[in-house]
């Protein structure tokens, strides 16, 4: 949610900085406690437009309930199915993994983007997210076919979120993690642009991906801690987030020859992209949902069920919201991931985002099982 970074000095100056929630589980995880996800079985239901449902037995879920209930009680608030529900499209039958002349169907690679709100409201949805990740990945390479990846992740601001902490510590002191407050590193090229893949965190320290690229490929050492250090994005970004608009010059002209996203996106792989945010995209980014829909499938060539979204936001204006103050309805961000055959959304406040991940396992494989290579 958009905070002034002069309001939040850091932790090193004020006892806690940001938003706090009493009623949100701030007991976290660590990223190597993560163990197989609960199953989750993804069926189409084509009397409600192909809309498939998740089941899942009887592990814990968000909020410590053991009835096997998904972290959002009806996160698309279209009826009384409980868990995340993903559209599918219409059931065709078993999927022939070959061809007629006996070649390998479906997608071999996946680019996954996640687009990360670093504004001063996002910590604890960070280490969410960061814990979350080695139970989702570890099903993807279980479940999904693709053997070949690419992880990108992006904010959602143009700044620096170094040279914003420092603005406000030089205020008070002479020095800024070990720099003199009269010559800070300034940001230029490609980390003060909108859309381009971190390679830091947000003290200016690099987090270990190999290749010399702005994302991490197949044979990325210590994978889990290396996401978990670029998707702690910070809370020093600007206050007026830009999610959609980040999203879209990450996958358009910053993955031309040369720019700084080159070779991320591939036009044979599928690709997933999870945004979180705990604020509407309104204003902020230009365009709308129709538009940001047709960048991204222009994206991928106009094959629109190549692509995946799934979104983590607000709930405040559904039924039975889990957001009771701590994100804003975001219906633009939500229609936007309604747009897609394979893309659905979660609540952002939700303590737990492994039950949300582990149903979008399914849908993915759906997808790369389905996926149609470019002419």
């Amino acid at each position: 949610m958009r905070h002034f970074f002069t309001a939040c000095i850091c932790t090193a100056l004020l006892p806690a900085c940001g938003d706090t929630d009493e009623s949100r589980d701030t007991q976290q995880t660590s990223v190597s406690s993560i163990g197989t996800l609960p199953q989750i079985t993804a069926s189409s239901n084509p009397g409600t437009g192909g809309e498939s449902t998740t089941e899942q037995g009887g592990s814990e879920t968000a909020g410590g309930s053991e009835s096997g209930e998904a972290s959002t009680a009806n996160p698309t608030g279209s009826g009384g199915m409980d868990g995340p529900k993903f559209d599918v499209g219409e059931d065709t039958g078993p999927i022939d993994p070959t061809n007629e002349t006996g070649e390998e169907k479906g997608c071999q690679k996946i680019d996954f983007l996640f687009v990360v709100d670093n504004s001063g409201s996002m910590a604890e949805e960070q280490e969410a997210l960061a814990v979350s990740f080695d139970g989702f990945i570890s099903s993807i390479q279980n479940t999904v076919m693709a053997e070949d990846y690419h992880i990108m992740v992006i904010d959602t601001d143009a700044g620096n979120a170094f040279l914003q902490e420092c603005l406000v510590l030089c205020t008070f002191f002479p020095e800024c993690e070990g720099y003199p407050c009269n010559n800070l590193p300034q940001p230029e090229g490609c980390d003060a642009t909108l859309g381009v893949g971190l390679t830091k965190d947000p003290s200016d320290s690099e987090c270990g991906i190999v290749g010399g690229n702005r994302y991490m490929i197949n044979g990325q050492p210590n994978l889990a801690s290396t996401f978990e250090c670029l998707a702690k994005v910070g809370t020093n970004g600007d206050g007026s987030e830009r999610p959609m608009e980040a999203m879209v010059a990450a996958t358009g002209q910053l993955t031309n020859g040369g720019a700084c996203n080159d070779g991320f996106l591939r036009k044979d792989a599928l690709l997933v992209v999870t945004f979180i945010t705990d604020e509407e995209d309104d204003e902020e980014s230009n365009g709308n949902p129709v538009g940001w829909n047709a960048s991204l499938v222009a994206a991928k060539y106009g094959l629109e069920k190549n692509i995946v979204v799934l979104g983590l936001i607000g709930d405040p204006d559904q039924p039975n919201p889990v957001c009771t103050g701590q994100a804003e309805a975001s219906p633009r961000l939500r229609e936007f991931a309604e747009s897609f055959t394979y893309g659905n959304w979660g609540s952002i406040c939700s303590p737990d985002y492994a039950p949300f991940f582990d149903a979008a396992v399914s849908v993915i494989d759906t997808a790369c099982q389905t996926f149609e290579p470019p002419g």
